[in-house]
């Protein structure tokens, strides 16, 4: 919990209920960690019965009176490279321990994977190579790409098996898609319904399947002889495949459009 002074208060649990003053924080420090029975103890014994906490300490800082509005500005156009269709309602930064001010120059640094979560922490460095290091909580909506139902391994992605949602960002594994894919995709695995689909979880689309009957262009000296054979591989275009002709023997094509492709 963050606070302004140094006394913490009831009204800092129960808004609408009489306030009494519960611990003081010394003068000379600017935290407390109380346990979660001993606060509520406390707070029964005043009347307060409905203090529900899942970890079993409770941490009270006093907020730093630091301007953070550059940092916030940083966050703001990291995600947003990220994230093209962010809405951001609001961001909160916090020191992790207390500072009485921010260095009057310094660099921001973000982890490589921060933009993942909602949540993180963000490091600044001033001219003398001293770190800080501030948490940060960042409220926003962001619109994915969700599965309709079931997709296959190998099946074609389209409007049909996936549709465009907005949630709140909280945290991801891997890049969530963001928008419904123009170009030829496929499943790279078996997706369960209504999961938000990552770039782990797509692939291009194989232009020919192992088993399919292909076109075969050969092209020589401006002549041209084409003629049918079976794929004995899956690929995708520019993909250098095995093919077998009606007599057996194997050759090797490259995939130049959906079941067609040239003689190496």
């Amino acid at each position: 919990y963050y606070i302004d002074s140094h006394d913490i208060n009831s009204s800092l649990f129960f808004k609408d209920k009489k306030n009494i003053l519960l611990y003081t924080i010394p003068q000379q420090n600017y935290s407390l960690k109380i346990k979660k029975s001993q606060l509520q103890k406390l707070l029964k014994e005043n009347g307060f019965k409905d203090f529900k906490i899942n970890s079993r300490y409770v941490y009270f800082e006093i907020n730093s009176p630091i301007n953070t509005s550059k940092i916030e500005l940083f966050l703001k156009k990291h995600y947003k490279q990220k994230y093209k269709t962010i809405n951001i309602k609001h961001i909160t930064v916090k020191p992790r321990s207390y500072m009485q001010e921010l260095p009057k120059n310094y660099v921001i640094d973000i982890r490589r994977r921060n933009h993942l979560s909602k949540d993180g922490v963000i490091s600044i460095e001033d001219n003398f190579h001293k770190k800080y290091f501030l948490n940060y909580l960042i409220d926003a909506d962001i619109d994915v790409v969700q599965a309709k139902s079931k997709i296959n391994k190998d099946e074609e992605l389209s409007q049909r098996n996936i549709k465009i949602k907005t949630i709140k960002l909280e945290k991801f594994r891997a890049l969530p898609l963001q928008y419904i894919p123009t170009s030829e995709f496929q499943a790279k695995h078996h997706i369960k319904a209504y999961k938000t689909l990552t770039y782990r979880d797509i692939e291009k689309l194989s232009l020919v399947k192992k088993g399919q009957s292909v076109s075969v262009w050969l092209n020589n000296s401006g002549i041209s002889i084409s003629f049918v054979a079976k794929a004995l591989q899956s690929g995708k275009l520019n993909d250098i495949i095995t093919i077998q002709k009606s007599n057996g023997k194997r050759l090797k094509a490259k995939i130049v459009a959906k079941q067609k492709v040239e003689l190496k």
